[in-house]
């Protein structure tokens, strides 16, 4: 009886023992726990068949939404769908949904709806990467804890997905091959299936061969079924509207596919540890010589423009003072962002480093003002112009994200990345909603009149069809020309070919003489012309608008 309890309470001690090499092999490689943790997310290896068919119903609708047709009414269906694909993968990856992400959403939607309201390039590119962007930080947010990354690390993690992408374009080959393998049991019961598509494929050659063989020795045969093959093959198989559809779709589905692959990969550094930052004298140091010149140069602002009764350097008009500086002090204020973002990001903060940037940040809005300053001086003289509305809404969101890195400074824990993120995607949408080009030429036309230039009036007639409508409505005599007031023409008197771009393509287009109503007339005549085949898919709002008002013009009905 002793000698059994002696075993059991031995056996105890080692089971105990046992336990406790357990748990300090546990401890000792928490690391590998920690990467073993982490390894590929099988789901769309196991829902091969799902994900497959999925990409291929999306290429479709890619292709749809492009063909021939990049502004469309389409573009922000393709976009809605695209999230749709994108909220798919996570309810099947049982990824419970962060409602900081409808922000994310919405300003994709919108974004789409910004492209279905303008033709201007300019707005249309930026609304595709802006959307691409978007998509990019709400599936990372999602998929991945991304409440330790900077600014620096989500820029970072961005380009890592973006380059997991280019092997995973194969991972589609790989899957399916993975599904045939574990389907072998299903296709031995589907055997008929897979003969006749085994003999279709043999017999097609033979097909193609033998109707070649009988064309040529019979004229009539010929006549009745080697044309129809011929079209066939020519018209339909080997034409370039078949290889462009082609296209789109396998940039549609590769394109969608490896990215949802690329984040099941699930090997985005996690940034768990931080990163020793450098001694603050250095930053100090250089901070403290650019400051002093930047005090320099606010105290001559404040006095001598700002409060100094506008006091200009001799020989300088305030259009041409206000050109001369203008960029330059955009390019510096610009440089200040960065140079206070790379100051929090790489050292230690004191309070002579906090300081400092502080103190940067201020010279940086007294800058900001004296730029905005200068360009209202220029608006006032020559009116305005694309670049300079975008240079304006570029001043007004450095302002914002100048506020931003003060609040980072002050507070560092505060989430620079996310506000940087909201400010860039609602000052973008206010600028890409807001239809720029219709504002310039409401601005400059109701300050101008039927006084305009010719050269004046061919620049908003060249920013986009977006204008004409507003243009239209001015009255402009004929000058330099024997045409009659308001006559709906297709010839005009032209001089010097150019070249350029429309929303289309590059086009060949030769300038209308001096005469103001013809340019108009030329411009809409053209919108009749590029829209007359828009149809339900191809519809945009921008171009109906323009086609209205050149048939009021015109008076067709």
């Amino acid at each position: 009886m002793m000698e059994m309890e002696n075993k059991e309470m031995k056996g105890s001690q080692e089971n105990m023992e046992t336990d406790q090499r357990q748990r300090e092999h546990f401890q000792d490689n928490s690391q590998t726990v920690q990467i073993k943790s982490r390894q590929t997310n099988p789901v769309m290896r196991k829902n091969a068949r799902f994900f497959l068919i999925m990409a291929l119903i999306y290429s479709v609708c890619f292709a749809a939404a492009f063909y021939r047709n990049y502004i469309g009414i389409t573009f922000p269906l393709i976009t809605a769908a695209t999230l749709a694909v994108c909220g798919l993968f996570l309810k099947k990856n049982n990824i419970p949904w962060k409602n900081s992400n409808w922000c994310y959403l919405l300003g994709c939607i919108l974004l789409g709806v910004s492209t279905f309201l303008t033709t201007n390039i300019f707005i249309i590119f930026f609304n595709t990467v802006g959307i691409l962007l978007l998509i990019t930080v709400f599936m990372l947010h999602q998929v991945y804890d991304d409440s330790r990354w900077g600014f620096g690390q989500y820029l970072v993690n961005m380009m890592f997905l973006y380059l997991n992408m280019i092997p995973e374009v194969a991972s589609p080959f790989i899957h399916l091959a993975d599904y045939l393998k574990k389907g072998r049991k299903f296709q031995r019961k589907n055997k008929t299936v897979f003969y006749i598509l085994l003999g279709i494929l043999i017999g097609l050659p033979m097909m193609i061969l033998v109707i070649a063989l009988l064309s040529s020795a019979d004229q009539i045969f010929s006549n009745v079924v080697g044309d129809l093959c011929y079209k066939l093959w020519r018209q339909i198989l080997f034409s370039p509207n078949v290889f462009l559809v082609l296209f789109l779709m396998i940039l549609g589905f590769f394109g969608i596919y490896s990215f949802l692959s690329a984040l099941t990969l699930n090997n985005m550094p996690q940034w768990n540890r931080q990163r020793k930052k450098q001694n603050p004298v250095i930053a100090i140091t250089f901070l403290s010589m650019v400051t002093v010149v930047y005090l320099i140069f606010c105290v001559i602002q404040v006095v001598f423009l700002f409060t100094g009764g506008l006091l200009l350097p001799e020989g300088y008009t305030y259009a041409a003072y206000a050109r001369q500086g203008f960029f330059q002090l955009l390019f510096v204020c610009l440089f200040n962002l960065i140079l206070a973002l790379c100051a929090i990001s790489l050292f230690e903060m004191n309070k002579i480093l906090k300081a400092l940037l502080l103190l940067c940040s201020g010279c940086t809005y007294i800058m900001i003002a004296s730029s905005v300053f200068r360009m209202f001086l220029y608006i006032d003289t020559y009116h305005l112009s694309f670049l300079r509305v975008l240079v304006l809404w570029f001043l007004a969101m450095l302002v914002l994200l100048m506020a931003g890195v003060v609040r980072t400074v002050l507070k560092p824990e505060f989430g620079l990345f996310r506000y940087s993120m909201t400010v860039v995607t609602v000052c973008y949408l206010v600028f890409s909603c807001g239809r720029p080009d219709v504002l310039v030429a409401e601005y400059n036309m109701a300050h101008l009149k039927t006084d305009i230039s010719y050269e004046d009036m061919e620049y908003l007639a060249d920013l986009s069809i977006d204008t004409l409508p507003v243009l239209s409505r001015y009255d402009f005599e004929h000058e330099n020309c024997n045409r009659a007031q308001g006559e709906y023409v297709k010839e005009y008197d032209y001089y010097e070919p150019v070249v350029i771009w429309n929303y289309d393509n590059l086009i060949g287009r030769t300038k209308a003489s001096g005469c103001r109503r013809c340019l108009l007339n030329q411009r809409l005549h053209e919108v009749l012309e590029d829209t007359k085949d828009m149809n339900a898919r191809t519809f945009h709002l921008s171009r109906y608008l323009a086609r209205k008002a050149a048939k009021e013009s015109f008076a067709i009905k």
